[in-house]
């Protein structure tokens, strides 16, 4: 087991790698189409879905700094341990293939990427937040990279598997598995609810695959993808805010927070 103050040390060293790395990508000298357009696919999403990595790199600069202060041992030990560190790594190195268009190696390092963060995702889940700081800047930067990288992931599948000849008339396959995969991502949503937590469910997670569904309707030629991805991404936000309707209802209104649990005492 990795010393907290090493892994402290090496959760900073990578976040500001990851960061530079991300800035690089774009508007380095080599930075092109913002976003995931250099392989279309019949899921790839409008260039702003892409701003939600300035969200993630936000939270987690919380993170870096929150760690350094106060009792983080326990979750930097058994929550993040070094697999922070290893999805960071390998996400800087992805974008790079995905850029260069070696697709095939770029989905097996994504791959080992969500492996790491669904660690960190389900280590997580066993340690639940005591603060509203640690909602926002422990759990919820984790819920939002791990959904997008299950998004990510399928954009590189189709990427790998799949051309784009007519943007607004895909063939009829396309347009099913592109539906199956809507589907799948709508179920992983609600997945998250379920799973992570039914009292408050995980809204950070939630929102980062309706924002995806969101993005591949802005992104989409296909009136068939366009308003499947959009309906999908209503019905993610409507069932992820569901925890919290019943709970109001139950508690005669009593306030809940969105992003955890937090004990009503430690509000920091």
């Amino acid at each position: 087991m990795a010393h907290p103050t090493l892994l402290r040390l090496g959760n900073t060293i990578v976040y500001l790698f990851f960061l530079s790395s991300s800035i690089y990508n774009v508007v380095g000298p080599d930075a092109t189409d913002i976003g995931y357009g250099k392989h279309p696919t019949y899921l790839t999403p409008a260039p702003f879905a892409f701003a939600i990595w300035g969200l993630i790199h936000t939270l987690f600069l919380g993170f870096v700094i929150w760690q350094w202060l106060g009792d983080s041992e326990e979750i930097v030990v058994e929550g993040y341990g070094s697999y922070f560190i290893i999805a960071g790594l390998l996400t800087s190195l992805w974008h790079n293939n995905w850029e260069s268009g070696h697709l095939i190696l770029s989905l097996l390092i994504l791959l080992f990427a969500s492996a790491s963060i669904t660690i960190v995702y389900h280590n997580l889940r066993n340690i639940p937040p005591r603060t509203y700081t640690q909602s926002l800047f422990v759990h919820a930067p984790i819920s939002l990279y791990h959904g997008w990288l299950v998004f990510v992931t399928w954009l590189n599948i189709f990427a790998i598997f799949t051309t784009v000849h007519d943007p607004a008339h895909p063939p009829l396959l396309h347009r099913v598995l592109v539906f199956l995969v809507l589907l799948q991502l709508t179920g992983t949503a609600v997945a998250y609810t379920e799973f992570k937590n039914r009292d408050v469910g995980d809204i950070p997670g939630a929102f980062t695959i309706a924002w995806a569904l969101f993005g591949v309707a802005a992104g989409q030629q296909s009136k068939f993808i366009s308003i499947s991805a959009l309906v999908m991404g209503i019905i993610v936000l409507l069932y992820a805010f569901r925890p919290q309707v019943i709970k109001r209802r139950i508690g005669g209104g009593e306030r809940q927070p969105l992003l955890g649990s937090a004990a009503p005492d430690e509000q920091v």
